[in-house]
Protein backbone atom coordinates (compact mmCIF):
# COMPACT_ATOMS: atom_id res chain seq x y z
CA UNK A 1 0.00 0.00 0.00
CA UNK A 2 2.70 2.52 0.76
CA UNK A 3 4.89 1.54 -2.27
CA UNK A 4 1.81 2.34 -4.19
CA UNK A 5 1.35 5.80 -2.70
CA UNK A 6 4.45 6.76 -3.63
CA UNK A 7 4.04 5.71 -6.74
CA UNK A 8 0.97 7.68 -7.14
CA UNK A 9 2.94 10.52 -5.58
CA UNK A 10 5.87 10.10 -8.31
CA UNK A 11 3.05 9.90 -11.32
CA UNK A 12 1.06 13.03 -10.29
CA UNK A 13 4.42 15.05 -9.83
CA UNK A 14 5.31 14.27 -13.42
CA UNK A 15 1.75 14.98 -15.02
CA UNK A 16 2.34 18.44 -13.31
CA UNK A 17 5.58 19.13 -14.78
CA UNK A 18 4.30 17.57 -18.20
CA UNK A 19 1.24 19.92 -18.15
CA UNK A 20 4.23 22.83 -17.22
CA UNK A 21 5.57 22.28 -20.24
CA UNK A 22 2.81 22.24 -22.19
CA UNK A 23 1.34 25.18 -21.05
CA UNK A 24 4.97 27.01 -21.84
CA UNK A 25 5.21 25.91 -24.96
CA UNK A 26 1.56 27.07 -26.29
CA UNK A 27 2.38 30.80 -24.97
CA UNK A 28 5.29 30.48 -26.98
CA UNK A 29 3.79 29.42 -29.95
CA UNK A 30 0.79 32.14 -29.68
CA UNK A 31 3.53 34.41 -28.98
CA UNK A 32 5.30 33.56 -32.44
CA UNK A 33 1.68 33.57 -34.41
CA UNK A 34 0.75 37.23 -33.04
CA UNK A 35 4.73 38.25 -34.35
CA UNK A 36 4.18 36.74 -37.22
CA UNK A 37 0.31 38.51 -37.66
CA UNK A 38 2.33 42.05 -36.92
CA UNK A 39 4.73 41.45 -39.45
CA UNK A 40 2.64 40.80 -41.94
CA UNK A 41 0.47 43.65 -41.51
CA UNK A 42 2.59 46.77 -41.11
CA UNK A 43 0.15 48.58 -42.32
CA UNK A 44 -1.88 48.76 -38.84
CA UNK A 45 0.82 51.37 -37.12
CA UNK A 46 -0.50 53.91 -39.10
CA UNK A 47 -4.49 53.47 -37.72
CA UNK A 48 -6.09 56.18 -35.92
CA UNK A 49 -8.45 55.89 -33.57
CA UNK A 50 -10.77 53.46 -31.14
CA UNK A 51 -10.89 49.64 -32.13
CA UNK A 52 -14.07 49.06 -32.96
CA UNK A 53 -15.30 46.79 -29.69
CA UNK A 54 -14.56 49.56 -27.69
CA UNK A 55 -16.96 52.25 -26.41
CA UNK A 56 -16.42 55.52 -27.72
CA UNK A 57 -15.76 56.92 -24.29
CA UNK A 58 -13.06 54.49 -23.74
CA UNK A 59 -11.09 56.12 -25.46
CA UNK A 60 -8.57 57.48 -23.56
CA UNK A 61 -8.11 54.35 -21.82
CA UNK A 62 -6.99 52.80 -24.82
CA UNK A 63 -3.52 52.43 -25.45
CA UNK A 64 -2.08 51.56 -28.96
CA UNK A 65 -0.56 48.27 -29.40
CA UNK A 66 3.13 48.26 -27.97
CA UNK A 67 3.94 45.23 -30.85
CA UNK A 68 3.32 47.73 -33.42
CA UNK A 69 6.88 47.91 -34.87
CA UNK A 70 8.57 51.73 -36.24
CA UNK A 71 9.62 51.91 -39.76
CA UNK A 72 13.10 51.31 -39.71
CA UNK A 73 15.75 53.64 -37.92
CA UNK A 74 18.09 55.29 -39.94
CA UNK A 75 21.84 54.94 -39.31
CA UNK A 76 21.95 58.69 -37.94
CA UNK A 77 18.94 58.01 -35.77
CA UNK A 78 20.21 54.65 -34.28
CA UNK A 79 23.81 56.75 -33.54
CA UNK A 80 22.13 59.34 -31.97
CA UNK A 81 20.12 57.25 -30.01
CA UNK A 82 23.03 55.80 -28.81
CA UNK A 83 24.14 58.85 -27.69
CA UNK A 84 22.01 60.43 -26.03
CA UNK A 85 20.80 57.80 -24.56
CA UNK A 86 16.67 58.54 -25.02
CA UNK A 87 13.88 56.61 -24.65
CA UNK A 88 11.41 56.24 -27.17
CA UNK A 89 7.66 57.27 -26.17
CA UNK A 90 4.32 56.80 -27.22
CA UNK A 91 1.65 60.03 -27.97
CA UNK A 92 -1.69 59.14 -26.45
CA UNK A 93 -5.00 61.35 -25.54
CA UNK A 94 -5.17 62.18 -21.95
CA UNK A 95 -7.49 64.27 -20.29
CA UNK A 96 -5.14 66.39 -17.47
CA UNK A 97 -4.83 69.10 -15.02
CA UNK A 98 -2.77 71.47 -15.47
CA UNK A 99 -2.71 74.00 -12.53
CA UNK A 100 -5.77 75.86 -12.62
CA UNK A 101 -6.27 74.75 -16.21
CA UNK A 102 -7.70 71.57 -17.97
CA UNK A 103 -5.84 70.04 -20.54
CA UNK A 104 -7.23 67.83 -23.59
CA UNK A 105 -3.36 66.06 -24.09
CA UNK A 106 -2.58 65.37 -28.21
CA UNK A 107 -6.23 65.11 -28.49
CA UNK A 108 -5.78 64.95 -32.07
CA UNK A 109 -2.13 63.02 -33.07
CA UNK A 110 -0.07 63.70 -36.27
CA UNK A 111 -0.08 60.35 -38.56
CA UNK A 112 3.75 60.11 -38.61
CA UNK A 113 4.46 61.86 -35.46
CA UNK A 114 2.89 59.25 -33.32
CA UNK A 115 5.80 56.93 -34.25
CA UNK A 116 8.64 58.93 -34.39
CA UNK A 117 11.70 57.76 -32.57
CA UNK A 118 13.36 60.34 -29.55
CA UNK A 119 16.25 60.58 -32.05
CA UNK A 120 14.57 60.54 -34.99
CA UNK A 121 13.42 64.16 -35.59
CA UNK A 122 13.45 67.55 -33.54
CA UNK A 123 9.68 68.53 -32.46
CA UNK A 124 8.66 72.36 -33.00
CA UNK A 125 6.70 73.17 -29.82
CA UNK A 126 4.26 76.29 -30.04
CA UNK A 127 1.08 78.02 -29.00
CA UNK A 128 -1.87 79.93 -29.73
CA UNK A 129 -5.31 80.09 -29.62
CA UNK A 130 -7.52 79.80 -33.06
CA UNK A 131 -6.57 83.30 -34.29
CA UNK A 132 -3.18 82.09 -34.69
CA UNK A 133 -4.10 79.26 -37.09
CA UNK A 134 -2.94 81.08 -40.30
CA UNK A 135 0.39 80.29 -39.70
CA UNK A 136 0.24 76.73 -38.97
CA UNK A 137 0.94 75.66 -42.86
CA UNK A 138 3.56 77.74 -43.24
CA UNK A 139 5.21 76.23 -40.16
CA UNK A 140 5.00 72.91 -41.29
CA UNK A 141 5.59 72.96 -44.47
CA UNK A 142 8.62 74.46 -43.84
CA UNK A 143 9.57 72.57 -40.23
CA UNK A 144 8.18 68.79 -41.77
CA UNK A 145 8.34 67.34 -38.40
CA UNK A 146 6.39 66.98 -35.52
CA UNK A 147 4.70 69.82 -34.36
CA UNK A 148 3.14 70.04 -30.75
CA UNK A 149 0.56 72.81 -30.58
CA UNK A 150 -1.48 73.95 -27.37
CA UNK A 151 -4.53 75.99 -27.97
CA UNK A 152 -6.16 78.18 -25.51
CA UNK A 153 -10.07 77.33 -25.76
CA UNK A 154 -11.84 78.82 -22.92
CA UNK A 155 -15.96 78.81 -22.82
CA UNK A 156 -17.23 78.59 -26.82
CA UNK A 157 -13.88 79.40 -28.32
CA UNK A 158 -13.20 75.55 -27.44
CA UNK A 159 -16.24 75.31 -30.85
CA UNK A 160 -14.09 77.48 -33.45
CA UNK A 161 -11.24 75.79 -32.01
CA UNK A 162 -12.46 72.41 -32.98
CA UNK A 163 -13.56 73.79 -35.95
CA UNK A 164 -9.98 75.26 -37.38
CA UNK A 165 -8.46 71.94 -36.63
CA UNK A 166 -10.80 70.29 -38.80
CA UNK A 167 -10.44 72.70 -41.59
CA UNK A 168 -6.45 72.72 -41.35
CA UNK A 169 -6.82 69.20 -41.58
CA UNK A 170 -8.76 68.83 -44.96
CA UNK A 171 -9.36 72.33 -46.33
CA UNK A 172 -5.62 73.99 -47.26
CA UNK A 173 -3.21 73.00 -49.76
CA UNK A 174 -1.00 71.56 -47.07
CA UNK A 175 -3.73 70.14 -44.96
CA UNK A 176 -1.78 66.41 -45.66
CA UNK A 177 1.63 67.76 -43.67
CA UNK A 178 -0.66 69.15 -41.14
CA UNK A 179 -2.56 65.42 -40.35
CA UNK A 180 0.89 64.11 -40.89
CA UNK A 181 3.18 66.02 -38.32
CA UNK A 182 0.30 68.58 -35.92
CA UNK A 183 -0.49 67.09 -32.98
CA UNK A 184 -3.15 69.36 -31.28
CA UNK A 185 -3.69 70.10 -27.51
CA UNK A 186 -6.50 72.03 -25.88
CA UNK A 187 -6.73 73.61 -22.68
CA UNK A 188 -9.00 76.12 -21.30
CA UNK A 189 -9.43 77.59 -17.39
CA UNK A 190 -11.44 75.43 -15.19
CA UNK A 191 -13.78 78.22 -14.14
CA UNK A 192 -14.54 79.02 -18.17
CA UNK A 193 -15.47 75.39 -18.96
CA UNK A 194 -16.70 75.07 -22.54
CA UNK A 195 -20.39 73.47 -22.64
CA UNK A 196 -18.89 70.69 -24.98
CA UNK A 197 -15.35 69.22 -24.99
CA UNK A 198 -14.79 65.82 -26.92
CA UNK A 199 -13.88 62.43 -25.47
CA UNK A 200 -10.86 61.96 -27.82
CA UNK A 201 -9.68 62.46 -31.49
CA UNK A 202 -12.44 60.51 -33.27
CA UNK A 203 -14.94 63.41 -31.26
CA UNK A 204 -12.73 66.07 -32.23
CA UNK A 205 -12.70 65.34 -35.51
CA UNK A 206 -16.02 63.83 -36.28
CA UNK A 207 -17.51 63.94 -39.90
CA UNK A 208 -15.35 65.14 -42.59
CA UNK A 209 -15.36 68.59 -42.71
CA UNK A 210 -17.26 70.48 -45.48
CA UNK A 211 -14.35 72.42 -47.53
CA UNK A 212 -16.41 73.84 -50.79
CA UNK A 213 -20.22 75.85 -50.68
CA UNK A 214 -22.71 74.76 -52.88
CA UNK A 215 -21.77 76.61 -55.39
CA UNK A 216 -18.17 74.96 -55.45
CA UNK A 217 -16.22 77.68 -53.54
CA UNK A 218 -14.00 77.41 -50.91
CA UNK A 219 -15.11 77.75 -47.46
CA UNK A 220 -13.59 80.48 -45.57
CA UNK A 221 -11.40 79.58 -42.56
CA UNK A 222 -13.59 79.18 -39.17
CA UNK A 223 -10.67 81.42 -37.88
CA UNK A 224 -10.94 84.44 -40.11
CA UNK A 225 -14.84 84.31 -39.82
CA UNK A 226 -14.73 85.53 -35.67
CA UNK A 227 -13.24 89.14 -34.70
CA UNK A 228 -10.98 88.77 -31.68
CA UNK A 229 -13.08 91.19 -29.91
CA UNK A 230 -15.94 88.89 -30.40
CA UNK A 231 -14.29 85.87 -28.96
CA UNK A 232 -15.01 84.39 -25.58
CA UNK A 233 -11.75 85.30 -24.02
CA UNK A 234 -12.04 89.04 -25.01
CA UNK A 235 -15.71 88.93 -24.43
CA UNK A 236 -14.70 87.55 -20.49
CA UNK A 237 -11.77 90.24 -20.63
CA UNK A 238 -9.15 87.49 -20.16
CA UNK A 239 -5.56 87.40 -20.16
CA UNK A 240 -3.62 84.97 -22.51
CA UNK A 241 -1.55 82.34 -20.63
CA UNK A 242 1.39 81.89 -23.36
CA UNK A 243 3.59 80.34 -21.01
CA UNK A 244 1.00 78.00 -20.49
CA UNK A 245 0.50 76.90 -23.31
CA UNK A 246 4.66 76.45 -23.71
CA UNK A 247 4.98 74.73 -20.88
CA UNK A 248 2.10 72.11 -22.18
CA UNK A 249 3.68 71.83 -25.91
CA UNK A 250 7.14 71.59 -24.18
CA UNK A 251 5.70 68.62 -22.10
CA UNK A 252 4.03 66.61 -24.63
CA UNK A 253 6.72 66.53 -26.92
CA UNK A 254 8.48 62.75 -27.00
CA UNK A 255 11.43 63.22 -28.93
CA UNK A 256 14.90 64.40 -27.23
CA UNK A 257 15.40 67.69 -29.18
CA UNK A 258 12.72 70.27 -28.99
CA UNK A 259 12.74 74.14 -30.43
CA UNK A 260 10.21 76.17 -28.54
CA UNK A 261 8.98 78.55 -30.44
CA UNK A 262 6.03 80.89 -31.21
CA UNK A 263 3.65 80.25 -33.83
CA UNK A 264 4.00 83.46 -35.82
CA UNK A 265 8.00 82.37 -36.52
CA UNK A 266 8.82 80.53 -39.70
CA UNK A 267 12.26 78.67 -39.81
CA UNK A 268 14.07 78.26 -42.76
CA UNK A 269 14.73 75.38 -44.84
CA UNK A 270 15.67 71.78 -43.82
CA UNK A 271 16.60 73.28 -40.70
CA UNK A 272 15.49 69.40 -39.16
CA UNK A 273 17.69 67.29 -40.61
CA UNK A 274 20.51 69.99 -40.58
CA UNK A 275 20.48 70.37 -36.81
CA UNK A 276 20.76 66.22 -36.74
CA UNK A 277 23.70 65.94 -39.52
CA UNK A 278 25.77 68.21 -37.21
CA UNK A 279 25.22 66.56 -34.32
CA UNK A 280 25.74 63.50 -35.55
CA UNK A 281 29.07 64.25 -37.49
CA UNK A 282 30.53 66.21 -34.61
CA UNK A 283 28.95 64.71 -31.36
CA UNK A 284 31.51 67.66 -29.18
CA UNK A 285 28.63 70.48 -30.26
CA UNK A 286 26.67 68.89 -27.01
CA UNK A 287 27.70 68.97 -23.72
CA UNK A 288 27.83 65.69 -22.73
CA UNK A 289 30.05 65.79 -19.82
CA UNK A 290 28.02 66.79 -16.91
CA UNK A 291 30.58 68.93 -15.35
CA UNK A 292 30.44 70.87 -18.59
CA UNK A 293 27.71 74.01 -18.75
CA UNK A 294 24.91 73.39 -19.93
CA UNK A 295 24.08 74.76 -23.58
CA UNK A 296 21.24 75.52 -26.10
CA UNK A 297 21.51 76.77 -30.09
CA UNK A 298 19.08 80.03 -30.60
CA UNK A 299 18.19 80.62 -34.18
CA UNK A 300 18.69 84.53 -34.96
CA UNK A 301 15.43 85.76 -36.04
CA UNK A 302 14.45 89.04 -38.54
CA UNK A 303 11.40 90.26 -39.69
CA UNK A 304 10.39 91.16 -43.28
CA UNK A 305 8.36 94.61 -44.64
CA UNK A 306 4.69 93.53 -45.09
CA UNK A 307 4.41 91.47 -49.03
CA UNK A 308 7.79 90.97 -49.00
CA UNK A 309 8.97 86.91 -49.15
CA UNK A 310 9.41 84.67 -46.59
CA UNK A 311 12.69 83.72 -47.23
CA UNK A 312 13.87 80.21 -47.53
CA UNK A 313 17.81 80.19 -47.25
CA UNK A 314 20.47 82.86 -46.09
CA UNK A 315 20.92 83.98 -49.65
CA UNK A 316 17.18 84.81 -49.94
CA UNK A 317 17.41 86.60 -46.34
CA UNK A 318 20.76 88.80 -46.85
CA UNK A 319 19.24 89.77 -50.56
CA UNK A 320 16.02 91.27 -48.76
CA UNK A 321 18.49 92.48 -45.74
CA UNK A 322 20.32 94.37 -48.52
CA UNK A 323 17.68 95.94 -49.82
CA UNK A 324 16.14 97.15 -46.97
CA UNK A 325 13.09 94.96 -46.27
CA UNK A 326 14.33 92.98 -43.69
CA UNK A 327 15.75 93.70 -40.31
CA UNK A 328 16.93 92.07 -36.78
CA UNK A 329 13.43 91.31 -35.26
CA UNK A 330 11.70 93.79 -32.61
CA UNK A 331 14.45 96.19 -34.14
CA UNK A 332 12.20 99.37 -33.68
CA UNK A 333 10.67 97.94 -29.92
CA UNK A 334 13.40 96.18 -28.35
CA UNK A 335 16.95 96.55 -30.23
CA UNK A 336 18.78 94.56 -27.59
CA UNK A 337 16.44 91.86 -27.36
CA UNK A 338 17.35 89.86 -29.82
CA UNK A 339 21.12 91.19 -30.90
CA UNK A 340 23.03 88.02 -31.08
CA UNK A 341 27.27 87.33 -30.76
CA UNK A 342 28.77 88.22 -33.62
CA UNK A 343 25.50 89.61 -35.51
CA UNK A 344 27.59 91.85 -37.52
CA UNK A 345 29.83 88.87 -38.76
CA UNK A 346 26.42 86.43 -38.97
CA UNK A 347 24.99 89.11 -41.61
CA UNK A 348 27.85 89.80 -43.64
CA UNK A 349 29.24 85.87 -44.14
CA UNK A 350 27.69 84.88 -47.52
CA UNK A 351 25.80 81.18 -47.19
CA UNK A 352 27.27 79.13 -49.63
CA UNK A 353 25.60 76.66 -51.80
CA UNK A 354 25.81 73.40 -49.70
CA UNK A 355 27.26 74.59 -46.59
CA UNK A 356 26.66 72.46 -43.61
CA UNK A 357 24.92 73.93 -40.32
CA UNK A 358 27.38 74.80 -37.53
CA UNK A 359 27.55 76.97 -34.17
CA UNK A 360 28.38 80.22 -35.30
CA UNK A 361 29.49 81.66 -32.16
CA UNK A 362 28.25 81.56 -28.40
CA UNK A 363 27.99 83.85 -25.22
CA UNK A 364 26.66 83.88 -22.15
CA UNK A 365 23.11 85.76 -20.92
CA UNK A 366 24.96 88.65 -19.12
CA UNK A 367 25.90 92.09 -20.27
CA UNK A 368 25.15 93.54 -23.59
CA UNK A 369 23.10 90.23 -23.98
CA UNK A 370 21.77 90.54 -20.23
CA UNK A 371 18.15 91.25 -22.09
CA UNK A 372 18.21 88.77 -25.09
CA UNK A 373 15.35 86.58 -25.44
CA UNK A 374 16.42 84.21 -28.15
CA UNK A 375 14.68 81.17 -29.74
CA UNK A 376 16.28 78.14 -29.44
CA UNK A 377 16.64 74.03 -30.15
CA UNK A 378 16.97 72.27 -26.55
CA UNK A 379 16.94 69.12 -24.95
CA UNK A 380 13.87 69.99 -22.78
CA UNK A 381 15.92 69.63 -19.40
CA UNK A 382 15.78 73.75 -18.99
CA UNK A 383 13.34 75.82 -16.54
CA UNK A 384 9.75 75.42 -18.02
CA UNK A 385 8.31 78.85 -18.56
CA UNK A 386 7.10 80.80 -15.12
CA UNK A 387 3.17 80.56 -15.99
CA UNK A 388 2.13 83.74 -13.45
CA UNK A 389 3.47 85.67 -16.40
CA UNK A 390 1.24 86.47 -19.37
CA UNK A 391 1.32 87.57 -22.65
CA UNK A 392 -0.34 90.80 -22.33
CA UNK A 393 2.41 91.65 -19.01
CA UNK A 394 5.22 91.07 -21.44
CA UNK A 395 8.56 89.51 -20.10
CA UNK A 396 7.28 86.29 -20.23
CA UNK A 397 10.79 84.54 -21.87
CA UNK A 398 13.07 86.74 -20.06
CA UNK A 399 12.17 85.22 -16.49
CA UNK A 400 13.22 81.77 -18.04
CA UNK A 401 16.74 83.36 -19.81
CA UNK A 402 17.16 84.54 -16.15
CA UNK A 403 16.78 81.19 -14.32
CA UNK A 404 18.97 79.91 -17.23
CA UNK A 405 21.64 82.60 -16.81
CA UNK A 406 21.64 81.80 -13.04
CA UNK A 407 22.43 77.81 -14.12
CA UNK A 408 25.22 79.08 -16.51
CA UNK A 409 23.59 77.57 -19.66
CA UNK A 410 25.27 78.76 -22.67
CA UNK A 411 24.21 80.23 -25.91
CA UNK A 412 25.42 78.61 -28.87
CA UNK A 413 23.88 80.28 -31.89
CA UNK A 414 23.52 78.54 -35.47
CA UNK A 415 24.30 79.23 -38.79
CA UNK A 416 23.34 79.39 -42.06
CA UNK A 417 20.08 78.60 -40.48
CA UNK A 418 17.36 81.28 -39.04
CA UNK A 419 13.92 82.41 -38.21
CA UNK A 420 11.23 84.96 -39.56
CA UNK A 421 8.35 86.28 -38.33
CA UNK A 422 5.48 86.67 -40.42
CA UNK A 423 5.31 89.00 -42.71
CA UNK A 424 5.48 92.63 -41.27
CA UNK A 425 7.67 95.43 -39.70
CA UNK A 426 6.72 95.14 -35.91
CA UNK A 427 6.52 99.20 -34.51
CA UNK A 428 4.80 100.62 -31.48
CA UNK A 429 1.30 100.92 -31.75
CA UNK A 430 -1.70 102.13 -29.48
CA UNK A 431 -2.30 98.62 -28.07
CA UNK A 432 1.14 98.61 -27.31
CA UNK A 433 0.80 102.25 -25.01
CA UNK A 434 -2.26 99.51 -23.16
CA UNK A 435 -0.11 97.24 -22.46
CA UNK A 436 2.73 99.34 -20.93
CA UNK A 437 0.64 99.88 -17.94
CA UNK A 438 0.26 95.90 -18.03
CA UNK A 439 4.25 95.76 -18.26
CA UNK A 440 4.68 97.75 -15.33
CA UNK A 441 2.90 96.03 -12.75
CA UNK A 442 4.32 93.12 -13.96
CA UNK A 443 8.01 94.29 -13.94
CA UNK A 444 7.29 95.00 -10.22
CA UNK A 445 5.89 91.58 -9.19
CA UNK A 446 8.41 90.38 -11.40
CA UNK A 447 11.32 92.07 -8.91
CA UNK A 448 9.35 91.85 -5.55
CA UNK A 449 8.24 88.13 -6.44
CA UNK A 450 9.77 85.88 -8.73
CA UNK A 451 13.60 87.59 -8.62
CA UNK A 452 13.87 86.26 -4.69
CA UNK A 453 12.33 82.94 -5.22
CA UNK A 454 14.34 82.39 -8.44
CA UNK A 455 17.38 83.42 -6.48
CA UNK A 456 16.64 80.87 -3.88
CA UNK A 457 16.01 77.80 -6.51
CA UNK A 458 18.84 78.73 -8.95
CA UNK A 459 21.44 80.95 -7.29
CA UNK A 460 22.60 83.83 -7.10
CA UNK A 461 24.18 86.06 -9.73
CA UNK A 462 24.63 89.77 -9.88
CA UNK A 463 25.20 89.94 -13.49
CA UNK A 464 21.82 87.98 -14.34
CA UNK A 465 18.73 90.39 -15.29
CA UNK A 466 15.75 89.68 -16.03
Amino acid sequence: MVVLNCGNKRYIRLWLVLILLSSALLLIWRNLQQAQMLSRAPELGSLIGVPPDLPADSYEEYVELPGIARREDSPRTRDLQLLLKCRNRSLRFQRLQHGDYWLLQNLVIGRKSRHVGCAETVTYTTNGDFTFFDNLETVVSRWRAPVSFAIHAPGYDMNTALDAIRYVRNCLPGSEVIKDWVTFHVYFPNRHMPEYVPYGEHRALGQPYACTLANGTQVPPPYALVPRSESYKARANLSYPINVGRNIARQAATTHFVFACDIELYPSLGFVDQFLDMVARNHSVLALDPKQPRRVYPLPVFEVESGAPVPKDKAELLALFGSQRAQVFHLKLCPTCHMIPGQKEWLNQTSREGERLHVFSHAVRRNKFRAWEPFYVSDNTEPFFDERVTWEGQSNKRIQNYAMCLLGYEYHVLSPAFLVHSPGIKKFTKSDSVRLKLAKDMTKFIKDKIEPEYRVLFGRNSACKT
